[in-house]
């Protein structure tokens, strides 16, 4: 069962230049962030806020770090902005079953590892009405 907006994802060219638009416009500051080789990004998470489920919702600002990269593909087509949003769930696996057996096109065949070592998959953005959908389990509910 989906439990919350984990996070939206936002693609941007710079990403410590908008880390500081965030900070200095919203006063939000970076509670993690990394390089996934494997995506191809480097990111940072911005926390906004716990939820009642013990999770949290955050703004990931993802740069891309080659150009091959999804995000990178992305950037290219459609400049900055929103890329894709979240939804926590406390077993992505199970989700992602019952979302592909209605039909939604789950884009990978296992979850992989996500930010701070998370459960990931998306769905496909064509059976979602144009919106990009990651479902993910945090680190510390799997």
């Amino acid at each position: 069962m989906l439990t919350r907006i984990d996070h939206i994802g936002i693609a941007c060219f710079d990403l410590d230049r908008t880390v500081e638009f965030y900070r200095a416009t919203y006063g939000f500051e970076v509670f993690h962030s990394e390089v996934n080789e494997e995506q191809g990004v480097r990111e940072a998470m911005l926390k906004i806020n716990e939820t009642s489920d013990g999770g949290a919702s955050y703004l990931q600002l993802l740069e891309p770090t080659r150009e091959d990269s999804a995000v990178g593909k992305w950037l290219a087509k459609n400049g900055e902005g929103v890329h894709h949003i979240a939804f926590g769930t406390a077993d992505v696996d199970a989700d992602a079953q019952d979302i592909r057996d209605k039909g939604v096109r789950v884009l990978y065949d296992e979850p992989r590892i996500g930010s701070m070592g998370s459960r990931i998959t998306f769905l496909h953005p064509k059976d979602c009405h144009g919106v990009l959908t990651e479902l993910v389990t945090s680190a510390t509910e799997h």
